[in-house]
């Protein structure tokens, strides 16, 4: 007598679609854009693919395309939230990587009306590069870190350039005595980008040199200007035509009053790139608005409408799948400023206020009991998943923003981004991108 049984599907097996799954038609009628958030996956399904998609959950549980679809993560048998909020605990405590931002001074050369700093003097002195040479003995010595990475910032880093070569050689010394790799960046306003200077960062293993540039000519000096007002783009340039043998990141940041050069200002680089055989990569990203601005009483208009979702949502192409919104979330990865002082943010390494500690005294293997104000050391931390805000939890984009910048939420106001409500204007600029239709 035969028995009736009823096969199992892929719903019985406990498969459903991925909560965080973008779709949107291919501009070229090849089938369906769709992105997993969670997984980072991007592709170009056809039209067959996504009716199966469409009614997977009646397959059969065997059926050949569900391993196709769980390892782009569009279908899952767990519960995603709770692995995003675990991924984040995992990685606040262990790195791979020590990575120190360092500022030889906070002093700066330049007055941009939208910077976040707030600017002072002095240098950083040779007790205190010791300091940080110990610091990061300590760092290395207590983690498992694999490689030692270094930022150079400010302030103008390269106002003091022999403190960069200086440290630069104790450090890689330090690193091949722990046997890890090492390597190291800049971002300086490109005003002291001289030969002589590209030597020595050359010496020091830089890899990328981030230099902003706000249009051509006078759209630039309007807001990356001297303290007296003189213009910079022509000296910037100027540098830019000097062999580099490191790559350049050429930040433009779009406001209200340069977003009319954002086509014009990339052709610029491209050409500039190809005269001196350099390689410049240009990127825009937006001005924010940030106290420092607002207490030197900047007048910058912010860009609002399409261009800016357009470009915020370039700028953040890669943040599919992140762990969690930047390094100030993880314990190695710290800012050191010219005195000394430690903070888990950039953004804030001109305001002692915000300090944790002191490179000579903050000790990584007890760094709660021996930060000087330990709450600005564990705010940042836990500032990631889990977040106990539903909108944030139930938000699709939460794989991709992981709460925004913890500095925002701790200080200012959590933000969203721009194109949180228009997700084909993120598919597109990936696709764009990855189809090299920019």
């Amino acid at each position: 007598m035969e028995t009736d049984t009823k096969k199992r599907t892929a719903k019985d097996k406990g498969w459903r679609h991925s909560r965080y799954n973008l779709s949107m038609p291919d501009p070229d009628g090849n089938g369906y854009i769709i992105a997993n958030l969670f997984s980072g996956s991007y592709k170009v399904y056809s039209l067959f693919e996504c009716y199966l998609l469409s009614v997977f959950e009646e397959l059969d549980e065997h059926h050949p395309i569900l391993p196709y679809f769980a390892k782009e993560g569009l279908i899952v048998n767990f519960d995603e939230l709770s692995a995003i909020e675990a991924r984040n605990r995992l990685c606040a405590g262990y790195s791979e990587i020590v990575s120190l931002t360092i500022c030889p001074t906070m002093g700066c050369n330049f007055d941009c009306p939208y910077c976040f700093e707030k600017h002072g003097q002095g240098k950083m002195d040779a007790e205190t590069q010791n300091q940080v040479v110990q610091l990061a003995r300590s760092m290395l010595s207590i983690s498992r870190a694999k490689r030692l990475s270094v930022s150079w910032f400010g302030g103008e880093p390269l106002l003091y350039p022999e403190i960069i070569d200086n440290l630069s050689k104790k450090l890689i010394t330090l690193a091949e005595e722990f046997k890890v790799d090492y390597d190291s960046a800049i971002t300086t306003n490109g005003y002291f980008l001289t030969e002589d200077n590209i030597k020595m960062l050359d010496r020091a293993r830089v890899s990328c040199a981030s230099i902003t540039l706000d249009g051509i000519g006078h759209t630039h000096d309007r807001t990356r200007h001297l303290i007296n007002g003189d213009g910079s783009f022509s000296v910037i340039t100027g540098n830019l035509r000097n062999h580099i043998p490191f790559k350049v990141c050429i930040r433009h940041n779009v406001s209200d009053e340069n977003a009319e050069e954002y086509k014009k200002l990339r052709k610029y680089i491209d050409d500039l790139a190809a005269e001196t055989g350099n390689r410049l990569i240009y990127s825009a990203a937006l001005v924010r608005n940030n106290p420092a601005a607002t207490d030197r009483g900047a007048d910058v208009r912010l860009l609002h409408g399409e261009l800016e979702i357009e470009i915020e949502a370039r700028w953040r192409l890669n943040r599919i799948a992140k762990v969690m919104y930047c390094g100030a979330q993880n314990l190695w990865n710290i800012g050191i400023d010219d005195k000394g002082r430690l903070y888990k943010c950039w953004e804030i390494m001109s305001r002692p206020e915000y300090s944790f500690g002191t490179a000579d005294r903050w000790n990584p293997a007890n760094p709660i009991q021996s930060a000087d104000k330990p709450d600005r050391l564990t705010d940042f931390i836990n500032a990631g998943p889990p977040i106990y805000k539903d909108e944030c939890r139930s938000c699709i984009w939460l794989p991709h923003c992981m709460g925004g910048c913890p500095y925002c939420a701790l200080y200012t106001e959590r933000s969203c981004p721009s194109y949180k409500d228009n997700p084909e204007a993120f598919l597109l600029a990936k696709y764009k991108e990855l189809y090299n239709k920019l």
